[in-house]
């Protein structure tokens, strides 16, 4: 059984970079004979492809080459299906190739709810005590267009850093953290911390439970509306297991 994992490996944005399960549920990766490639890498000769986590819907089927079209199963998980029109011809004609989708957005009942599966990493079982107040965690170059600030004092560090150990780290460093980034706001909501989210998108709309939100003009005169989750990393490592256990049935009744 040969099972291809591709998602977008060589982006600068590190949340994209590991939200594929290849990277957090190793059980599953060994049992197959699985390799990781980029999104947009062409797709060997295999039984099953599956897509990795992040806002790749839309231009989805415009990756698929001869490999995936070959394969039995194409599968999306922890895919945002957040549409901006009701109706979407790029969405639909993704949506008809797949055997199987998980959306990451909770509330899609028309998918399984497949929240990104870094909530598996360890990172988030026994997080140290809040050394800040608050610290913020950006997207690189959103923030700029944005005309977001960080006021000195205040810990920073954006989603161009390399290593996920330290971003997770640096986050659970702040008893609040304020982000304008969706696995920022999604990790600060795991490791329980009070999450002031500053959304730019329809994306940030469908966490499992939600953050608080404000904007980028107004986030530092509402901090104290952050809000946080002692259950949020328990229903998404719930919700994953599940959606694993059903990809791993339909790929054993494909060997």
């Amino acid at each position: 059984m040969k099972v291809v994992f591709k998602h977008h490996r060589e982006t600068t944005n590190l949340g994209d970079r590991w939200c594929s399960p290849f990277d957090h549920l190793p059980d599953i990766r060994q049992a197959w004979e699985a390799e990781a490639l980029d999104l947009g890498a062409a797709t060997p000769e295999c039984d099953v492809v599956i897509y990795g986590g992040g806002k790749i819907m839309g231009g989805l089927a415009a990756t698929f080459g001869p490999g995936d079209l070959r394969a039995t199963h194409r599968i999306a998980w922890g895919v945002s299906t957040v549409q901006n029109n009701r109706f979407s011809l790029k969405y639909w004609r993704a949506y008809r190739r797949l055997s199987l989708v998980g959306t990451r957005d909770w509330g899609d009942n028309r998918f399984d709810f497949a929240p990104c599966s870094s909530c598996m990493a360890p990172h988030f079982n026994a997080p140290s005590e809040p050394e800040h107040d608050v610290v913020a965690y950006l997207h690189h170059w959103r923030s700029d267009k944005m005309k977001m600030t960080v006021p000195d004092g205040i810990p920073v560090l954006d989603n161009k850093h390399s290593s996920f150990k330290e971003a997770i780290e640096h986050i659970a460093s702040g008893a609040t953290v304020v982000s304008n980034s969706y696995h920022g706001t999604y990790w600060g909501l795991l490791l329980g911390r009070k999450v002031l989210c500053v959304p730019f998108s329809k994306k940030f709309s469908a966490y499992r439970v939600q953050p608080a939100y404000s904007t980028a003009d107004r986030w530092t005169s509402e901090l104290s509306s952050a809000r946080a989750s002692d259950e949020m990393l328990s229903l998404c490592r719930e919700a994953t297991a599940s959606f694993a256990k059903k990809v791993t049935e339909l790929i054993e009744r494909t060997s």
